[in-house]
């Protein structure tokens, strides 16, 4: 009966982390002035707003193990792991971002996040990549 309270129980915190992150408050930077100027990613913003909406689920270290990962199945992604990096490109990545992952509770981020603010969440991410991957 407890087991069943508990599960239940990291099911609904997860719930919320994920609600959370989706829809709270975005970790915005300057589109404008990237839409104007064509500016590259900006890694730090790419970094606050992983913090926020992302590490919830994959962890603040990319390691799928984030505070929700214990509720979620399939688990998150280990962006440390050098087999995930095998032929991945950053389009892959930004689609995903953008699109969501189907069959999994990777949710899109289409119009929660900008295009640009979407590329900065990319460029921080392939910081995770391992080096040689």
């Amino acid at each position: 009966m407890w087991r069943r309270r508990r599960a239940a129980a990291i099911r609904s915190a997860a719930h919320w982390v994920l609600l959370a992150a989706l829809f709270g408050p975005s970790a915005c930077g300057s589109d404008e002035r990237k839409a104007a100027t064509g500016a590259a990613p900006d890694v730090p913003a790419g970094k606050a707003i992983y913090e926020t909406r992302c590490s919830p689920c994959h962890g603040l270290d990319g390691r799928g193990d984030g505070p929700a990962a214990a509720a979620i199945d399939p688990k998150p992604r280990n962006f440390r792991d050098p087999a995930f990096w095998q032929g991945r490109t950053a389009q892959q990545l930004r689609l995903v971002v953008k699109q969501g992952k189907p069959g999994t509770l990777m949710a899109p981020f289409e119009g929660a996040l900008s295009d640009a603010e979407i590329d900065d969440v990319v460029a921080y991410v392939q910081s995770f990549r391992p080096s040689g991957s």
